[in-house]
């Protein structure tokens, strides 16, 4: 499943496709022509947010996001079933 949303840190913000959400975290890729910000970030999962997280980058494109609290189950299970 893939979802849609954006990456914000204090310096930028990418859009961002977001894959293998879980309740500590997910993958984000941005657009070649973006990068995901790296460190301390806000995510919005769709209109879902903001969700507190720290990313790290795997390339400029894309990263691995550890979430500063676990998202509450019924928020996984709400885009399981989208």
């Amino acid at each position: 499943m893939i979802l849609y949303g954006e990456c914000v840190s204090a310096r930028e913000t990418a859009r961002v496709r977001i894959s293998g959400l879980a309740d500590l975290g997910c993958d984000l890729e941005a657009d070649a022509t973006d990068s995901v910000p790296h460190g301390d970030v806000a995510l919005w999962i769709g209109a879902i947010g903001p969700v507190p997280a720290t990313a790290t980058h795997k390339n400029p494109n894309c990263a691995t996001v550890r979430f500063k609290e676990p998202l509450d189950g019924k928020i996984v299970e709400h885009f399981r079933r989208a």
